[in-house]
């Protein structure tokens, strides 16, 4: 095997490790294909994660932490909240459609039932951190005259994240499906 390059082996392991999970699956891959990807013996793995779901926890934490980061520069760049809508759509189609990558989300949400419970639980936080967050746009876009929908955010953002996420997994799949009108359509059902 090659000698890895990087001096932060770890970092190394999640960047490839994230990238089988949103091409193959988090159950998909063993610690022997991520360490083919990244050059080192499967047990040089295991110092860095003793168990896969070790490694699935520091998935969840590293994307958690790169999404964060470009959540707030979308902010930041969009104050407008139908603009911010549409940037975050722009966003999830250049990370997962043109790329060919399912959103990590969607993989953990779909090998659900397969996770050991303390992953189930942490994709459970990662999925209601995000709807809160949904929820608080929209509340902002809604009291700013800039979004109109009905009854409670909360559950106004639950249907824009159940659209996000099987958007991007029909565009991802069939590229006639495309996201972006998606997206489009469903800020329009909720301009004022």
């Amino acid at each position: 095997m090659n000698p890895i390059v990087t001096t932060n082996t770890r970092e190394q392991l999640l960047e490839a490790a994230g990238n089988l999970l949103q091409r193959m699956g988090f159950n998909a891959f063993s610690f022997r294909t991520l360490g083919e990807a990244v050059g080192i013996s499967s047990a040089s793995i295991h110092y860095h994660f003793p168990a896969k779901a070790d490694l699935g926890l520091a998935l969840i934490d590293w994307f958690r932490a790169k999404k964060e980061a470009e959540i707030i520069a979308l902010c930041q760049r969009f104050p407008n909240i139908r603009e911010r809508f549409v940037g975050l759509a722009e966003h999830m189609e250049e990370e997962t459609c043109v790329h060919g990558k399912s959103c990590p989300i969607n993989v953990f949400l779909s090998e659900y039932a397969q996770l050991p419970e303390v992953l189930q639980t942490a994709v459970r936080a990662w999925v209601e951190d995000i709807v809160s967050s949904l929820a608080a746009w929209l509340e902002q876009g809604r009291t700013a005259g800039e979004l109109q929908f009905p009854g409670d955010a909360k559950i106004q953002a639950r249907l824009v994240w159940s659209v996000i996420e099987t958007g991007t997994q029909m565009a991802r799949t069939n590229p006639k499906q495309t996201f972006l009108p998606l997206m489009h359509h469903l800020i329009t059902t909720m301009s004022p």
